[in-house]
């Protein structure tokens, strides 16, 4: 039995190499599903807590990592040891060296305004931290600004919305039903809006509805 627990602490080194490249592995494969543009060159991986007493009985169960540490290059990340009923958290401190790919505006973006790829150009920059998820090529022709933009911001989720259905100002053509009278007029939206929203609607500067969009260009009239 000695003899066996020998070879387990000469093993205890490559043990905790094994755990140090899964725990790795765990951080850069986390990375790439939030960034699918990133390139990491490297996991700096670093265990902040003491090992107990006979670690070389325990093994690797669980790894977990906040969803805000995934925003910066460097952070905290716990993981799970067992030895049957018995269980330890040991945590480990790591630092990215990384580059990511993004979107950066060339000239200053309304709000309102629809994203294209005339508006934006695509860099790589070294990865330090966001508070929100950059955006990528996809989102364009899909997403409005969401606010103004000034020229040289790099664009992240915080920047955009979804394209509405109908924008403030669109021309409409409403209906009026009123049992089996129907009467249609054109009117302006006064709010953006996805379809089956119910907004104000202004025929003229006197007469305001509430109406049900039913297309871009289409509204029932509900009250």
């Amino acid at each position: 039995m000695k003899r066996f627990y020998l070879l387990l602490l000469l093993l205890l080194p490559f043990l905790l190499h094994a755990d140090n490249s899964k725990i790795q592995q765990y951080i850069n494969d986390k990375f790439l599903q939030t960034y699918p543009s990133m390139h990491i060159n490297q996991i700096d991986l670093k265990r902040t807590s003491k090992l107990p007493k006979e670690f070389e009985k325990y093994q690797l169960k669980e790894i977990y990592i906040a969803p805000s540490a995934i925003q910066r290059e460097k952070g905290n990340i716990s993981v799970i040891y067992t030895d049957g009923q018995k269980k330890r958290k040991l945590f480990y401190h790591f630092k990215l060296d990384a580059t990511v790919g993004v979107l950066r505006t060339i000239q200053s973006i309304q709000k309102g305004k629809r994203l294209t790829e005339d508006l934006v150009e695509g860099i790589t920059i070294k990865f330090t931290n966001f508070y929100q998820k950059p955006i990528t090529p996809y989102y364009l022709n899909r997403y409005d600004a969401k606010m103004s933009i000034i020229e040289g911001k790099i664009l992240t989720t915080r920047h955009i919305s979804k394209m509405t259905d109908v924008k403030r100002g669109d021309l409409l053509t409403a209906t009026l039903r009123d049992g089996a009278v129907e009467v249609s007029f054109q009117a302006v939206a006064l709010k953006d809006a996805y379809i089956n929203d119910i907004i104000k609607i202004k025929r003229n500067h006197k007469s305001f509805f509430k109406a049900r969009i039913i297309s871009n260009t289409k509204a029932v009239v509900v009250e």
